[in-house]
C-alpha cells in the first residue's frame, strides 16, 4: 500500500493507517474508534488506504504459520510456566494476607489488653 498518501485534513495520515489493523479488529478505545470513523468519512484518501488494507486482509489466506517440528509444544509450555507463576503469586498473596490480618488481630489484642489493664479492668 501507498504509505505516503497525502489527505485533505491532515498533512500526513500516518496515525490512521498505523490505526488500521486494529481499528478494523475492534481493538482500539471507544474514543479512537470514533476519531478514525470520522475521519474516514471526511478524508477521501484515508477512506481509500482502509478499504485497500480492508479488502487485502479479507483476501489473505487465514492459516497459521507453520510451525518449526523444535517448537512443537512450546506455546503449551509457556501457558504452563505461566499458570504455575500465577498459582504461586496467588498464593503468595494469600499467605501475605493472612498474616497481615493475623499480626494485626494480634496488635488489637495486645492494644485492647494493655488498655483494660490501664483502666484497672484486668489485675
Amino acid at each position: 500500500m501507498n504509505t505516503t498518501i497525502k489527505c485533505e485534513a491532515y498533512e500526513n495520515c500516518g496515525v490512521i493507517r498505523d490505526l488500521a489493523e486494529l481499528y478494523k479488529e475492534r481493538l482500539v478505545s471507544p474514543e479512537t474508534e470514533k476519531a478514525v470513523r470520522t475521519h474516514l468519512k471526511t478524508c477521501s484518501a484515508c477512506r481509500k488506504y482502509y478499504q485497500d488494507y480492508d479488502a487485502a486482509m479479507r483476501e489473505a489466506p487465514q492459516k497459521p504459520a507453520p510451525m518449526h517440528e523444535s517448537m512443537a509444544g512450546t506455546e503449551l509450555r509457556l501457558w504452563q510456566n505461566l499458570s504455575e507463576k500465577m498459582r504461586r503469586r496467588r498464593t503468595v498473596q494469600i499467605i501475605g494476607t493472612g498474616a497481615v490480618i493475623g499480626a494485626g488481630s494480634i496488635m488489637l489484642a495486645v492494644g485492647l489488653i494493655m488498655m483494660s489493664k490501664s483502666m484497672g479492668g484486668l489485675k
